[in-house]
């Protein structure tokens, strides 16, 4: 088992290091001198039985650092060191009383009932970590019985109902969110700052937790109102396991069914807003990603559709059926936000990443065909990224070949992509239709293009 230690004082880490060493010689000590530090060793080094925090920290605050550790490692026993006016000035009640066994002892350190103070104390925290076996937290394991998830998938949810598993090496695992209990969003910011993407699910819960969740998604699409953010919420979640299940499983009676229910949705959401300002004032603009992309497109060309005057349901439905499987097989969230293939962006992926973005539009045209109930989805997937003036991709047709519908997605998607992520803006939303003028105004583009302007610009 692992303990870690955060102090600024090399002289009581050592000293409570053969302390340590001498009443448990099984535990093995890691020291952090600051806040930063002891966060980098919790994600790289863990797991950890407990914690011990100095009180007398200058460069930090314990406190934060306390609750900081636990929303990361979970709950865990913390000893906090120093004087009994320090300990009670540094330390929140609500830190002090986060775990049963939290407990301070006093400094100084060299005082005669020091040992006794601290193997009692230590012998406790000990007891309670082996009971929760955090001792074996970090598995063995076949990868093959697992598979990924997007982390972002997890940030519309506070609790999961299975383990959820971050990889360490090829064949250890170690589980960092428990079935059933909350987790907060701070503790998955933390390990995507670490440039972690990706989380693991056992097979076996993941295909369970994909049914599961697909019925809850469709009960909630039914029962919610579509007025305040909750339906935003709902809608995104929804999505997410749609692309989810399609990736796992491919396009079933579940996605379909889910995938009418969204668009249905969508258009009555719109329905209930005035306007797409009105709408995205009310949009949660944390959500940037692949499903929020989604979202936003679906959103934006209904909207087009009542400017223009396009009153047909099935069109409507069409745009946003496409809005749902535009992106589904990208390879990375974040390549949602790429709209040309000059994006400079492009150069921080892999080749094969690469080629898998360049192929994305025909893979989902690919998959649209399984869509019977709307016709020529997958001729607007396919061309989403192409351009009047022969500059997208992946095939550059000519421009008598892109139609009204093609423009009014086409435009649709490229909006989304830019704003998606920022909070309402009219100005970023002037900036962008600016850029827009250059590639988007000619043949069937112009018209959708001013519409669009009129829509969501400040003219």
């Amino acid at each position: 088992m692992k303990v870690l230690y955060v102090s600024e004082n090399p002289a009581e880490q050592e000293q409570v290091k053969r302390i340590l060493k001498n009443i448990h010689k099984d535990l093995e000590m890691i020291f952090s001198d600051h806040m930063d530090r002891a966060m980098e060793i919790v994600l790289s080094d863990g797991p950890f039985g407990f914690f011990i925090i100095d009180a007398e920290l200058k460069n930090s605050d314990p406190d934060k650092i306390a609750k900081a550790l636990t929303e990361v490692a979970g709950d865990r026993p913390i000893i906090f060191l120093g004087s009994d006016a320090l300990i009670s000035d540094r330390i929140s009640q609500e830190a002090f009383e986060a775990n049963p066994n939290n407990e301070k002892i006093l400094k100084p350190i060299n005082r005669d009932d020091f040992l006794d103070d601290f193997k009692t104390t230590t012998d406790q925290a000990m007891k309670w970590a082996k009971e929760e076996e955090f001792a074996s937290a970090l598995e063995e394991v076949d990868p093959d019985d697992f598979v990924k998830m997007k982390i972002k998938s997890f940030y519309l949810y506070s609790v999961f109902p299975y383990d959820i598993y971050l990889e360490i090496t090829p064949t250890q695992y170690i589980k960092i969110i428990s079935a059933n209990k909350p987790y907060t969003i701070t503790t998955l910011a933390t390990y995507a700052k670490k440039n972690i993407k990706h989380l693991y699910i056992r097979k076996d819960d993941q295909l369970k937790y994909l049914e599961e969740e697909a019925k809850k998604c469709l009960k909630a699409l039914r029962k919610v109102s579509a007025e305040g953010q909750d339906i935003f919420i709902i809608m995104l979640r929804s999505v997410t396991i749609m692309h989810q299940y399609m990736l796992a499983l491919g396009v079933s009676p579940t996605v379909l069914t889910l995938a009418n229910a969204l668009t249905d949705t969508i258009i009555s959401t719109c329905d209930q807003y005035p306007t797409i300002k009105k709408l995205l004032k009310n949009y949660p603009h944390l959500y940037e990603g692949i499903a929020s992309k989604s979202l936003l497109t679906g959103f934006i060309s209904t909207y087009l559709c009542r400017q223009m005057n396009w009153e047909s349901i099935t069109t409507k439905k069409k745009l946003t059926i496409a809005s749902l499987l535009q992106d589904y097989s990208l390879p990375d969230e974040s390549m949602s936000k790429v709209n040309i293939m000059s994006d400079p962006r492009l150069l921080n992926y892999s080749e094969l990443f690469i080629k898998k973005f360049i192929e994305h539009p025909i893979t989902a045209a690919t998959v649209a065909r399984q869509f019977t109930m709307f016709p020529e989805i997958d001729f607007i997937i396919e061309n989403h990224h192409e351009l009047p003036n022969r500059k997208g991709f992946p095939n550059q047709p000519p421009q008598s070949k892109l139609t009204a519908i093609n423009a009014v997605f086409n435009i649709s998607q490229y909006i989304a992509a830019e704003i998606d992520g920022f909070e309402y803006s009219l100005e970023l939303n002037n900036k962008v239709l600016r850029g827009m003028s250059r590639d988007f105004s000619s043949g069937s583009f112009k018209e959708p293009l001013k519409f669009l302007k009129k829509i969501m610009g400040s003219k």
